[in-house]
């Protein structure tokens, strides 16, 4: 039974790892998403703050609110 919540829960640090770097947060978050509740509490951070990446993103697109013309 501990053996099945170690290799659950190395997955689900391998995942969040991933999600948060690509995501522009620090991946060391991921640790914390392992902690009962306190993952809840990182969930919802993440999905309501700004992401860090999509400000660099809007920056290079060179518009203020990403509100751009679409070129094709």
């Amino acid at each position: 039974m501990i053996r099945w919540f170690l290799i659950l829960a190395l997955l689900q640090l391998v995942a969040f790892w991933k999600i948060l770097g690509r995501m522009g947060y620090p991946p060391w978050l991921a640790i914390m998403a392992s902690i009962p509740l306190v993952n809840l509490v990182l969930l919802y951070y993440v999905a309501l703050t700004p992401w860090p990446r999509e400000g660099r993103w809007n920056d290079r697109a060179g518009t203020a609110g990403g509100q751009g013309d679409a070129k094709f």
